[in-house]
């Protein structure tokens, strides 16, 4: 498989993401300093609890995004580690965030890194977990509603092939990959297919496998991915 990053977008975020929860930490720092010193500057403690909290939920998101032990561009590549060089792993190049071009089309991801306890039951999504409201509090993203994200990524790669490739229909999939090897899934009933990281790769190679397209088809796709494949 083949891996094409844009890599300027990983390693800015990566630096907001470490910088911003510093600075969130100094400003808050700042501001614990200013209430005893000052105990009658009530605004500035509140201006600095404010930007404080701000920056370190800024930093905290940034930094699980792109930079943590579950970062989703590193965690993704290596659940899909294996997959033979007919596959090719597009990260932040495309519309849509994470995008596995297959031989009969392409599959967007939804990676979530929740631990803890996720269901899908009665059409609402559930999550459980230890210290889950401290987590979120310092940049955790809240699991909300993956079926809609990956469904959503899909949509804005199906638009933007439609208008690259007019008159060629290329199969647009969105599926959930949930990366944290802590996650407990209870997920069958799940509108999108979803799956701990690792079972995904076996799911692409069976019961997932696409149709291959025509060898035209094929060819324009390729055509279509060139200029945003070119390092």
């Amino acid at each position: 498989m083949r891996i094409l990053r844009n890599e300027r977008h990983i390693r800015w975020r990566s630096v907001v993401g470490k910088y911003a929860a510093l600075s969130g930490l100094l400003v808050l720092l700042v501001g614990l300093v200013a209430s005893f010193i000052k105990p009658e500057w009530v605004g500035v403690m509140l201006g600095c609890l404010t930007a404080g909290f701000v920056l370190t939920t800024i930093g905290g998101f940034y930094s699980d995004r792109y930079g943590g032990p579950l970062a989703h561009h590193e965690a993704l590549a290596a659940a899909l580690k294996g997959l033979d060089d007919r596959y090719t792993l597009l990260q932040y190049r495309l519309p849509a965030d994470h995008v596995l071009v297959e031989p009969g089309g392409c599959t967007a991801f939804a990676v979530k890194p929740q631990g803890g306890k996720v269901s899908f039951e009665k059409d609402r999504w559930k999550h459980r977990e230890r210290n889950k409201f401290f987590r979120q509090l310092v940049g955790q993203e809240p699991l909300a509603a993956p079926d809609y994200e990956a469904e959503r990524q899909a949509r804005k790669l199906s638009r933007w092939l439609a208008k690259q490739l007019p008159g060629v229909e290329v199969p647009v999939r969105g599926v959930i990959v949930f990366v944290n090897p802590d996650v407990e899934l209870d997920v069958k009933e799940s509108p999108l297919p979803a799956f701990y990281g690792k079972k995904v790769k076996s799911w692409l190679r069976g019961p997932g496998k696409l149709k291959p397209l025509t060898p035209e088809a094929q060819q324009a796709l390729l055509g279509a991915l060139g200029a945003v494949t070119e390092e």
